[in-house]
């Protein structure tokens, strides 16, 4: 990726579509800290692709508590 605007999810549903849940269920991981690479700027949640998929990748490695 050449640019941030090619990692970047906008929003509770884009999130959701890369990670394939729920956009409720997006929103209970993303308020209890638990996804990696998404956070809330101003009131919007936003999320990085190559950190969350870093964070899925420790976690199936077994390198991070879920």
């Amino acid at each position: 990726m050449n640019n941030i605007a090619d990692d970047l999810l906008e929003g509770v549903k884009s999130i959701s579509r890369f990670i394939g849940t729920t956009e409720r269920r997006t929103f209970y991981l993303a308020e209890k800290g638990e996804l990696p690479g998404v956070f809330k700027q101003g009131n919007r949640w936003v999320g990085l692709k190559s950190k969350i998929r870093e964070g899925y990748e420790r976690r199936a490695a077994g390198t991070e508590a879920a």
